[in-house]
């Protein structure tokens, strides 16, 4: 019954509220590089609203072309599609109708804000002159589904068909900190770099009455684990933005067998280039030496696959400036929030990284001003309870979406 009533609403007519699509994609959450009914849904959303679209790009990705008047420049602006893993809690008459999923961070408004936009764009089209490519990007929850589409040959045949490389890459993202009213536009880093390391520790197993006829490695693990936390505190300059955290150490089957190797998953986040390898580095170097130290039969396996890598989301200082007015003339000086840098990960870095361009995300408010105000802890993203006020937070997204992208495609 439920695939009955999905593929009913992929067939009806589109949804002229974007509060109703929001809705629909809440209540139809998919997991990273499943999200086929999504993909469809934005796709027939973009297609009667008279963008060309191409489907499949990168897995799930899509691809969306909206002319202006000839002569402009190309933008790109991305929207990710995917949900996590979460089972929620939050009680909403339009709540997951998918067991153990969840939208918990916001895709879902970001593709209603991205579809508003580009509907008020669309019907404005002989206002405004040159191109935008809309990007519909899987799997950021993994941070490899924009690595996927880039390296997809149709994602530089749609650009070439839209008028060659764009001049900025920007995007949006809704924050569980701000209510809304209020962004945050930082110039600089806004995310981190995400290297996953796992180290697999050799020793001598045997009987846990007897360790001098072993080499422990869960001993030897441990001292790891200590010694990796001195990375961070004694061996970068003080003040150094970095971390090393252990969140997986698993060894041994029963009380008093020592086993013959230990297994540590490490997150390694950093923000500049020149930070991260000397993370890297020492990680290493930590591993191979305390193994050497205690005798160990093989060095231990310090494994680090570049192909898993998230780089850093740095917005370009130019364009932020640029864009900044846009956002204290709507919303006034004292509501544009100057943020920390996350050391989260956001693989939009991607667009900009791989083709070589500057780019800009900012942070919109979505938390209602009233739960704000009334102080206590909000759900942050990825809770099983995080609800965003969509129907304030969409509409004032779309319109700032709509003024930025405005301003990008203009000369100056």
């Amino acid at each position: 019954m439920r695939h009955f009533l999905l593929m009913l609403a992929l067939a009806a007519p589109v949804a002229a509220d974007p509060l109703e699509l929001y809705r629909w994609f809440h209540a139809h959450p998919e997991l990273s590089k499943k999200e086929t009914q999504t993909s469809q849904k934005l796709a027939q959303e973009l297609k009667a609203l008279g963008l060309e679209v191409e489907q499949g790009i990168g897995g799930t990705g899509l691809m969306a072309i909206l002319r202006g008047q000839p002569g402009g420049p190309v933008v790109l602006y991305r929207a990710d599609m995917d949900a996590l893993p979460v089972q929620e809690a939050t009680g909403l008459p339009y709540s997951s109708q998918v067991p153990g999923v969840m939208h918990a961070c916001g895709h879902d408004l970001h593709m209603a804000c991205a579809v508003a936009a580009l509907g008020e764009l669309a019907r404005k089209r002989k206002q405004w002159k040159g191109t935008i490519v809309f990007v519909g990007q899987p799997a950021e929850e993994l941070g490899n589904g924009a690595k996927g589409m880039l390296l997809d040959p149709r994602f530089q045949q749609v650009l070439h068909k839209a008028g060659g490389q764009p001049r900025l890459a920007f995007a949006l993202h809704d924050n569980a900190t701000l209510p809304v009213g209020q962004v945050s536009l930082n110039p600089g880093y806004v995310s981190a770099n995400v290297d996953s390391v796992d180290i697999i520790v050799h020793g001598l197993g045997g009987h846990g009455a007897h360790p001098d006829t072993t080499v422990d490695p869960i001993v030897m693990g441990s001292e790891i684990v200590m010694s990796l936390q001195t990375i961070v505190s004694r061996r970068l300059k003080p003040g150094a933005q970095a971390l090393v955290t252990v969140g997986k150490f698993a060894a041994g089957s029963k009380h008093n067998i020592i086993p013959p190797k230990a297994e540590l998953a490490l997150t390694v986040r950093s923000y500049d280039e020149k930070t991260r390898q000397r993370l890297l580095s020492e990680i290493r170097h930590i591993s191979q030496n305390i193994a050497a130290s205690y005798h160990a039969p093989k060095p231990p396996e310090v494994l680090h696959n570049e192909a898993d890598f998230t780089p850093s989301l740095y917005n370009n200082p130019d364009w932020v400036r640029r864009l900044r007015p846009i956002f204290v003339k709507k919303l006034g000086e004292q509501n544009l929030i100057m943020q920390p840098a996350s050391m989260g990960g956001e693989d939009f870095s991607e667009f900009s990284r791989r083709l070589k361009i500057p780019g800009v995300m900012f942070s919109l408010g979505a938390v209602d001003p009233a739960l704000v105000k009334k102080g206590g802890p909000l759900p942050g993203l990825h809770s099983d309870k995080f609800a965003p006020a969509a129907d304030t937070a969409i509409p004032l997204g779309a319109e700032l979406v709509q003024a930025c992208l405005l301003e990008a495609l203009r000369d100056r």
